[in-house]
């Protein structure tokens, strides 16, 4: 496996997380992903379901909320990294990165819509359009056991609603789109992102701890594809900023693996008429035809990089 530094030699015996992961993945290094599109509904499941690596161009990595690691796109924590480079004793007030966050159109946000058609104030109007909740999707969720159930719902909205809590999911104040703006979630994420990058600069080795970035691929009619981040997008984000031109991520076992344009019909939302395929449609392509920048120029915000 390729990294820009010298590998790590392991002393023996090898950590038992490097081993687990050897066992469980075998690499599949793909330029492009022509050969998966290729194969049937039978063969890709038996390549994705059991856990597979795979290396992919950078430039094909989106979020969940298509904030694109491409080099014309613009994503909060690449935009972060690439100011603190600049910048290595700003205060988190004057970054960038705060703000986005702390800009009244992004702290009104309140679900998967706001974010992602929030340079498009009638799509996030439209009464006629299902509103979902952050951690679910048309499809229904990026694992199998959350599409079962139609995702894994949280926010500050929908606890709101249902009177639950799901602010700590991720640790404690950790989600900067739970309740945007919190100001103790920013100065979490300035100040481990910017840790995280010292680190990353020295050499990056996921083998060695048996930890890699998790995606699950979107697909078109037409063959083109998105990988979209699942787990690790700090990694991925400073990754792509250090100019790795590809990646190894992991489609993980219990992954939905791929969804296809042509699966609509079938998506969990669709198929109990919660939202109709126009919609679902609408969401899925934003994948494809937003990358970040048309929301920073909304808001009329500086990209950085």
């Amino acid at each position: 496996m390729r990294n820009n530094i010298e590998p790590v030699k392991p002393r023996s015996p090898w950590p038992v997380r490097l081993v687990n992961i050897v066992r469980s993945c075998r690499s599949l290094s793909l330029d492009n992903l022509e050969t998966l599109i290729a194969l049937n509904n039978s063969e890709r499941l038996r390549l994705v379901l059991p856990g597979r690596l795979i290396k992919i161009p950078t430039r094909l990595i989106t979020n969940e909320y298509a904030f694109s690691l491409a080099p014309g796109g613009w994503n909060y924590f690449r935009a972060l990294v690439a100011e603190y480079e600049q910048y290595p004793y700003t205060s988190l007030e004057r970054t960038t990165f705060f703000r986005f966050f702390r800009h009244e159109r992004v702290r009104s946000v309140r679900n998967l819509n706001d974010v992602l058609f929030l340079h498009e104030p009638h799509k996030r109007s439209r009464r006629d359009y299902f509103q979902f909740y952050f951690g679910t999707y048309p499809w229904g969720h990026g694992t199998k056991s959350g599409s079962v159930r139609g995702g894994k719902p949280w926010g500050h909205d929908y606890d709101r609603l249902e009177g639950t809590m799901t602010r700590d999911l991720h640790g404690y104040r950790r989600n900067p789109w739970y309740l945007p703006g919190d100001r103790y979630s920013l100065e979490t994420e300035f100040h481990q992102t910017r840790e995280l990058y010292h680190s990353l600069k020295k050499g990056y080795a996921p083998l060695w701890y048996g930890s890699f970035p998790t995606i699950i691929l979107f697909i078109r009619h037409n063959g083109e594809w998105r990988a979209v981040r699942e787990n690790g997008h700090h990694r991925l984000s400073i990754l792509s900023h250090l100019n790795y031109n590809k990646v190894t991520v992991l489609i993980p076992s219990d992954s939905i693996g791929i969804v296809h344009e042509a699966d609509v019909e079938r998506w969990y939302y669709v198929k109990r008429a919660l939202c109709t395929p126009e919609q679902a449609l609408d969401i899925f392509h934003a994948y494809f035809e937003l990358n970040g920048r048309e929301r920073i120029d909304y808001l009329g915000l500086p990209s950085v990089y």
